[in-house]
């Protein structure tokens, strides 16, 4: 997520993704699967101006001029029909457009620390979206709403972002770009093997931006540990651990999360964000669930 030509002119968010399979016991090198790469221009009202892919299918043209907010990811579906099904690496680009776009200038709050108290002040329904309370974190008469009514600075709970690089591992991430000054950037991590009957997953996503000194801080960070039945495709257990969130009721959401249990993960792309809503959610988390959807289709990679 960076400005290229400063603040004040269209974001650009610059993506890769993909789908690695690592032989057991290390017998082998790892295989590429699939790979992906994006770079989207977006410009006021978050509307996509510009974007570049690869692959580069037909109808990608089509989200130019998409607003990439709540309804980006029907358009997906309209222009590119068949992706979201197939969990491509490409489709894993496009749906995080509307929430990285959406979070992007906080890290230019780092830089300008009134900005986002100007913001938050200009906000008209502080937490609530289309009439419905957005997540946990935001809830009415929670910390960061009483916190801007009595006219201060809520902040954001940020911590120094811890080292998850894998120098034994050159395979574990990508290799990271070089990065300007001021941007965000957002990590995301599914690992799935077979245990017996079951597909067993380790999964991370992090939010992370850089202040003028350098530092890296965390935003947005947790962890998911999950079994998914081999055969139903149905979630059998998982738990999520918030690391690092905004406000103190933002952790308050995690436990909501056994109430997917028993669903299709093949499905998480639409039913997460129709079971898990308001105060239920946290939207980081429920990204982050949405995500195993692709869970069967890496899992049947090893087989």
């Amino acid at each position: 997520m960076v400005w290229p030509d400063g603040w004040g002119t269209p974001l650009r968010l610059v993506g890769r993704a993909r789908d690695l399979a690592t032989p057991r016991d290390g017998a082998g090198e790892p295989v590429v699967l699939g790979r992906a790469e994006m770079q989207a221009t977006i410009g006021p009202e978050r509307v996509i101006t510009a974007i570049e892919t690869v692959p580069s299918p037909d109808g990608i043209e089509g989200l130019i001029g998409t607003q990439a907010g709540s309804y980006l990811r029907g358009a997906i579906d309209g222009a590119l029909p068949g992706e979201r099904e197939a969990a491509t690496p490409l489709h894993v680009l496009l749906d995080d457009v509307a929430g990285t776009s959406l979070i992007a200038g906080f890290a230019v709050t780092r830089w300008q620390p009134g900005l986002f108290r100007d913001m938050a002040r200009r906000a008209p329904d502080f937490g609530v979206r289309k009439g419905k309370v957005i997540c946990s974190g935001l809830r009415p008469e929670g910390w960061a709403q009483t916190t801007r009514a009595a006219g201060e600075d809520p902040g954001h709970a940020v911590r120094p972002a811890g080292d998850i690089s894998t120098p034994d591992d050159p395979w574990g991430w990508h290799e990271w770009p070089e990065r300007p000054p001021m941007c965000m950037r957002r990590h995301r991590r599914i690992d799935v093997r077979r245990v017996a009957g079951a597909i067993v997953v380790d999964s991370f996503f992090r939010d992370s931006c850089w202040e003028p000194d350098g530092s890296e801080l965390s935003l947005h960070e947790y962890s998911v540990e999950a079994e998914v039945d081999a055969n139903a495709h149905t979630l059998n257990a998982v738990q999520a651990t918030p690391r690092v969130l905004p406000f103190p009721e933002c952790q308050w959401a995690a436990p909501n999360v056994d109430l997917i249990i028993g669903m299709h993960v093949d499905r998480f792309r639409t039913s997460v964000q129709e079971t898990l809503t308001e105060l239920q959610c946290c939207t980081h988390l429920n990204d982050m669930l949405r995500g195993l959807a692709e869970v069967p289709k890496l899992a049947a990679a090893l087989d």
